[in-house]
């Protein structure tokens, strides 16, 4: 994924109302149901989840804990998340090295008699196209070797929401900008369809600051070099409908999760805001903890 999509992914699913939702369409959804209060970010450079597997950071674009409780059990567990925005045959694999690494940070830090959590990583299919290929290690393996041996001692399994193949239905009924960036994932490998889809959604004129971010970085490759485009107009609509409308109002969110995430300084920030820095970190402080 490049850079540019990778950060306006992360900074799209850095809040907790978005990733939730993404949850709550996935295969996990029989079994785990959550909503934003139940998550709590696991930032990987800030709260030092790597400890000295730094890799891991490389593996998985945003990491939550997740806590569930229903009539007979509270469960606990990691959900990570990864974007992708081509089909990469050594997904299974990075998934399986990222889990693994999750295991392992939890074994560094639990008792002797306490148990481990169970973790998941959810793969977003950001490509033009469906999910091609295996979606899990035992795809790879003949089923010679399989009957051979009898049994495979480790598999992966992956858990991908792939806009192409989620009823429209699914992805309309979402409450939050997802299904927006959702749709523009599904239309995006159609210049016509996605044209006429962001001219018929008025939102699209008044987008929060970090959905638009991310809907410009996913349809960049499709918008031509000359002006005269459609395409290139509508882009440019959304754009300065957002810049002059919709900017303020995502304004500080956007600068409390840029602070957060060592981009900018707390005083970079309070100064775009036009306050001071002890309102800021009061300020950002009471975001974070919604």
């Amino acid at each position: 994924m490049s850079k540019t999509k990778d950060r306006a992914g992360k900074r799209f699913f850095s809040n907790p109302k978005h990733f939730s939702e993404l949850v709550n369409i996935s295969r996990l959804s029989d079994k785990i149901k959550t909503d934003p209060n139940c998550l709590s970010s696991q930032d990987p450079v800030v709260n030092k989840v790597l400890g000295k597997h730094k890799s891991l950071e490389v593996l998985i674009d945003k990491l939550y804990a997740a806590a569930f409780q229903d009539e007979k059990v509270n469960t606990y567990c990691l959900l990570g998340l990864e974007n992708q925005s081509s089909f990469d045959k050594h997904m299974v694999l990075r998934v399986g090295l990222a889990s693994l690494l999750l295991y392992d940070w939890q074994l560094s830090s639990i008792k002797d008699e306490e148990k481990l959590k169970l973790n998941y990583i959810i793969v977003l299919n950001m490509s033009d196209d469906i999910w091609k290929g295996p979606y899990s290690l035992r795809e790879f393996i003949s089923e010679e070797d399989l009957e051979y041996f009898g049994f495979l001692q480790t598999n992966v399994e992956l858990i991908v929401v792939d806009p192409h193949t989620l009823d429209s239905s699914v992805i309309n009924s979402l409450q939050t900008d997802l299904k927006y960036v959702l749709n523009t994932i599904k239309f995006k490998s159609d210049e016509e369809k996605l044209l006429k889809y962001f001219n018929s959604e008025e939102y699209f004129k008044n987008l929060n600051e970090v959905t638009f971010e991310l809907i410009e970085a996913l349809v960049d490759d499709k918008i031509p070099n000359d002006g005269g485009n459609n395409m290139c107009r509508a882009i440019e609509q959304m754009k300065k409908h957002t810049l002059e409308e919709g900017y303020s109002q995502g304004k500080a969110e956007t600068l409390y999760e840029l602070t957060r995430d060592g981009i900018i300084t707390k005083e970079t920030g309070a100064n775009k805001l036009n306050i001071t820095v002890e309102k800021f970190e009061k300020d950002m402080k009471s975001y974070f903890a919604k």
